[in-house]
């Protein structure tokens, strides 16, 4: 979070900010930090992508959760969903 309120206050624009976080694959999660952030001035599209971000993560853990049907073959891998895929 300091480093968003760094950038944000030097000037970096809100694509260049929005595309670090992307890189660091990092979600975002609380509220109060958002609110804080938008107190500070850090940009609408900014607080937006961090929030989409968890909403994005929520429902990839919940998809992954709701899959239940994998199996480990010789490979070590595992695989999933009906066999005929």
């Amino acid at each position: 979070m300091p480093q968003i309120l760094d950038m944000s206050k030097t000037g970096v624009p809100p694509e260049e900010v929005v595309q670090k976080m992307r890189d660091s694959r990092t979600v975002y999660l609380q509220a109060s930090q958002l609110a804080q952030l938008k107190e500070h001035g850090v940009p609408d599209a900014v607080i937006n992508y961090m929030q989409q971000s968890y909403l994005d993560a929520v429902r990839t853990d919940q998809s992954r959760a709701d899959f239940t049907n994998w199996a480990m073959l010789d490979d070590g891998y595992m695989y999933g969903g009906p066999w005929w895929w």
